[in-house]
């Protein structure tokens, strides 16, 4: 699955309020992804690149995202802090912007799941550096639409309004249509609290 498409999803989660609503485009999100997608999506559609207890952390804070996107947009750090004060919201600042350097690429879920995976593995001297290099770099490569999504992820706020529950209901849905296997799933989760391997 393309990257943007998943960006697509994302967007109609996010303008979505019915939990029902939002339990039924996951079900389509995970028919339409192929099998070797669906944990990476479920970690991703959560802000996350594992399960909480293996600890990977991007360590990309708010400052050092605006850093980021002053690269990225070709503005000053302080115009970036001003737009992101009245927005309130990286994903929109990049979002409804229109920059020339950008040359978008079509990635699959999987090249923008690594490539988050290494900006998130970079550590010792000059790892801060590298961060901010390869998060504009992906970003530069990404619509905005899918960037709007990307750029949320490292700083925890990807505001798609559900949990890992409402994924276990979807599995469920998406396994036999209703939400019967709920339990049995949830009973596997709570065993082995991770949402990829489910």
């Amino acid at each position: 699955m393309e990257f943007k498409r998943l960006a697509d999803y994302f967007q109609e989660l996010e303008k979505t309020s019915s939990r029902l609503e939002i339990t039924r485009l996951l079900v389509s999100l995970f028919k339409e992804a192929k099998s070797s997608e669906i944990a990476k999506i479920c970690y991703l559609s959560l802000g996350q690149l594992a399960p909480l207890y293996e600890g990977i952390e991007f360590n990309l804070a708010e400052k050092m995202m605006i850093r980021v996107l002053a690269c990225v947009l070709d503005k000053s750090e302080e115009k970036i802090r001003t737009e992101f004060k009245r927005l309130g919201d990286f994903g929109e600042v990049i979002y409804g912007t229109n920059n020339k350097k950008r040359e978008t690429k079509s990635f699959s879920v999987e090249e923008v799941y690594q490539r988050l995976w290494e900006i998130a593995q970079e550590k010792g001297t000059g790892s801060v550096e590298r961060k901010i290099q390869q998060m504009a770099e992906l970003i530069l490569d990404l619509d905005n639409l899918s960037a709007k999504y990307v750029v949320r992820i490292p700083v925890g706020k990807l505001r798609l309004g559900f949990s890992d529950l409402t994924i276990l209901d979807a599995l469920s849905w998406m396994s036999v249509g209703d939400k019967s296997r709920r339990d049995e799933i949830e009973t596997a989760f709570n065993v082995r609290a991770d949402i990829g391997e489910i």
